[in-house]
């Protein structure tokens, strides 16, 4: 198949998941400053699964902190705040839309990688002074940040599974060959990478708004020659991308182009301001967050 033809598929394919219309009107509900708890709720009750997934991350140690038992689905709204909200219906939602069979394609692995990667970046984010609304776009940004990957395995699951099986026979045999990024052999053997893929499934299959189509777009090139459009901040862009190559070059990972190799590009951390001597105090700082990519993983299953 060809890089055109792939675009086609991805434009029209029946077989790519749809957004919950949920999961749409909450979205668009939380992005509205005068949004009322009692109304995000009544909305989320409709969906079952959601709902009682909420309830039960209202009850964990990270967010129940020795606070009491709840049982209904508003007070564990008031308990996360309507701000961490919205991510965390993504991180339950999107796991469970496309299909894992276990066998082709390391879901579980790309799931845990993004959950972290979101968790991390959301603290990088914290770290350079973010505002609230930029520490939200890095959170959801490193959670969607390799869905094209998805998309690609749905499209040519058994391709993709033999592009996967041949990176790790070349990793076996070479020290070497990892000087490549995934993005790199993906144009090698299907003329388009999971990154452009995905801005183009988040764009116009989801339609995601801005930043988050471009910040997948460019988590691993930065598109330091390019403009940004308008409310894309880059700042945003690195975030992800230094906790994507800092969470796979510590094992998080789900590729073996990933592993092991360049964590990331040194200037993008020297344009966020920070230390590279600091990267193990902010992993350290970051475990309580990478703590809760299992918990949402385990819930949204």
């Amino acid at each position: 198949m060809t890089r055109a033809e792939i675009i086609q598929r991805l434009q029209g394919d029946v077989s790519l998941p749809a957004l919950p219309e949920v999961l749409l009107r909450i979205d668009r509900m939380l992005k509205d400053p005068e949004v009322d708890i009692k109304a995000v709720s009544s909305l989320a009750s409709t969906d079952a699964v959601l709902s009682g997934q909420i309830i039960r991350m209202s009850n964990s140690a990270y967010y129940a902190r020795g606070g009491s038992h709840l049982t209904s689905l508003q007070p564990a709204i008031q308990r996360m705040g309507l701000r961490a909200l919205r991510g965390l219906v993504f991180a339950l939602t999107l796991p469970r839309m496309f299909h894992d069979d276990g066998e082709s394609f390391p879901y579980r692995a790309l799931w845990k990688h993004s959950l972290a990667v979101s968790a991390f970046a959301a603290e990088l984010a914290t770290e350079i002074g973010a505002s609230p609304a930029e520490r939200e776009n890095a959170w959801l940004g490193g959670l969607v940040h390799d869905i094209g990957a998805l998309v690609l395995a749905t499209l040519q699951p058994r391709e993709y599974h033999r592009f996967l099986q041949d990176l790790q026979e070349r990793s076996d045999r070479s020290a070497q060959w990892n000087e490549q990024e995934l993005p790199d052999w993906e144009r090698e053997t299907f003329g388009i990478d999971h990154a452009e893929i995905g801005c183009i499934f988040l764009r116009e299959r989801w339609r995601l708004p801005e930043p988050i189509p471009e910040i997948t777009r460019l988590h691993h090139s930065l598109g330091w020659n390019e403009p940004l459009p308008e409310g894309v901040e880059r700042s945003t862009i690195l975030v992800v991308h230094v906790a994507n190559g800092i969470c796979s070059h510590y094992g998080i990972g789900w590729n073996p182009a990933e592993q092991e190799g360049r964590a990331f590009q040194e200037s993008a951390w020297e344009s966020l301001g920070l230390d590279l001597d600091r990267v193990e105090e902010l992993l350290e700082k970051a475990k309580t967050s990478l703590g809760i990519a299992e918990t949402l993983l385990s819930e949204g299953e």
